[in-house]
């Protein structure tokens, strides 16, 4: 088991956003991942991508930076491991056969440095049935095999542009929606898991919920934050271009 385990979510690349150009964008996770020594693991929470679908001979060009950075990590003897977000549901054998990625499933159950861990995107904590019906759609193999019938520019304009990601409306969390986390983390741990990780929320939150912890993991459009395991611990960080330092108190983002 590694020695440290970091977790991130909500990178959203390929998103247009005011705070900094793509180019910055990638080179904020980039300072991050080059960080990640060696005796590590990453996983990746859901919504690396803001849109992601992969063709026959072709995937989204937006990140692509990241993904050489991420193939680095595996080079390296880094293990990483993907979940998909509501943004990013098509992750596919790109990312796992060139890329080296470990596809995980979005809820999936780990035992980390001794400890129970449910990680998921957290999408799936209060679905509308709107969004029931729309992710079986989406996951449909008539649906995948549609899309792949458009031609890539077409697809990956039309994916960004349903996916309702934008500056604006990565603010859609309102902050007192964390009670439906908190909920969903109360449930979870009373059950037997030990530590809740997700993303999805966009604002950052570590509490402490009977023996367990909460950490949802914030986003990377504005507040850089992340996970980070060691010793059986977790606790919430944020990436301050060249060092990671603890969160404490409320997120300003």
């Amino acid at each position: 088991m590694p020695k440290r385990i970091y977790f991130i979510s909500d990178v959203h690349l390929g998103v247009p956003h005011g705070k900094r150009t793509p180019d910055e964008h990638q080179d904020a996770l980039i300072s991050f991942l080059r960080h990640i020594e060696a005796d590590s693991s990453l996983y990746i929470v859901g919504d690396l991508f803001d849109f992601w679908f992969e063709y026959r001979s072709s995937v989204p060009t937006s990140g692509a930076r990241v993904v050489f950075e991420l193939y680095g990590l595996v080079q390296r003897g880094i293990p990483v491991s993907i979940l998909p977000g509501n943004h990013d549901i098509w992750l596919g054998r790109y990312l796992s056969n060139e890329v080296g990625l470990e596809l995980l499933p979005s809820p999936t159950d780990l035992t980390l440095h001794g400890k129970r861990v449910h990680l998921t995107h957290g999408d799936e904590f209060n679905p509308s049935l709107s969004f029931t019906v729309s992710r079986a759609i989406l996951k449909s193999p008539l649906c995948i095999r549609l899309f792949r019938l458009l031609h890539p520019d077409i697809g990956v304009w039309l994916g960004r542009l349903t996916s309702g990601a934008s500056d604006a409306k990565a603010r859609v969390h309102p902050r007192d929606d964390r009670r439906v986390y908190e909920s969903a983390a109360d449930r979870l741990i009373q059950n037997g898991t030990d530590i809740v990780v997700c993303g999805h929320y966009h604002h950052g939150i570590e509490l402490d919920i009977y023996d367990g912890k909460l950490i949802v993991l914030g986003n990377w459009l504005r507040s850089d934050t992340y996970g980070l395991m060691e010793d059986g611990e977790i606790r919430l960080m944020r990436w301050k271009g060249d060092r990671g330092e603890t969160v404490t108190g409320p997120l300003t983002e």
